[in-house]
């Protein structure tokens, strides 16, 4: 029986048991097996294993750091990776290299890996609501109109969000 009277101090720092990196390292794996299965264009098969294994080391990146703006900018990262593996998975269907049914065994990992990167996007943002924000340095006028610098996010961030690649989710 494991024991579960660990105090949290000895808990912390083990990459190992978040699962959002067992099952990103789980696609890295997969991938990697489905690549060499293949007979594919040497440009997907890289783009296929690289967004995989990159997925995972970017979960691991922000399980690593302190700082929770470069946390959630890691996971932002594995997400994209999450989308680009998608694309490659595609057009590999699509060219007939990958078949339906091996897109089909590999999507419910693709799936499961996305919502748990996502559940820690949402956990990291979450933990931040409610903290009071720096002082704001810009305006807006009574047209509402920003006539200064883009107000901060959450993070301190003065990121325009409504152009951001990542505002769709």
């Amino acid at each position: 029986m494991e024991n579960t009277n660990i105090p949290t101090e000895q808990k912390r720092g083990n990459i190992e048991d978040l699962v959002a990196w067992q099952k990103a390292k789980e696609l890295a794996v997969t991938a990697y097996k489905l690549a060499g299965s293949i007979n594919l264009d040497t440009l997907i098969k890289d783009k296929l294993i690289y967004t995989a294994l990159e997925v995972s080391y970017s979960v691991a990146r922000s399980y690593g750091v302190k700082q929770r703006a470069k946390s959630l900018e890691n996971l932002y990262e594995a997400r994209e990776c999450i989308f680009e593996f998608k694309t490659a998975m595609a057009i590999g269907v699509d060219l007939g290299a990958i078949s339906h049914e091996q897109s089909l065994e590999i999507q419910p990992l693709v799936d499961h890996t996305d919502k748990l990167v996502s559940g820690l996007i949402q956990y990291k943002e979450d933990a931040n609501k409610g903290k009071s924000r720096p002082k704001n340095n810009y305006r807006r006028d009574n047209d509402g109109h920003n006539h200064g610098n883009t107000p901060p996010d959450n993070f301190g961030n003065t990121i325009d969000y409504a152009s951001s690649p990542v505002s769709n989710f």
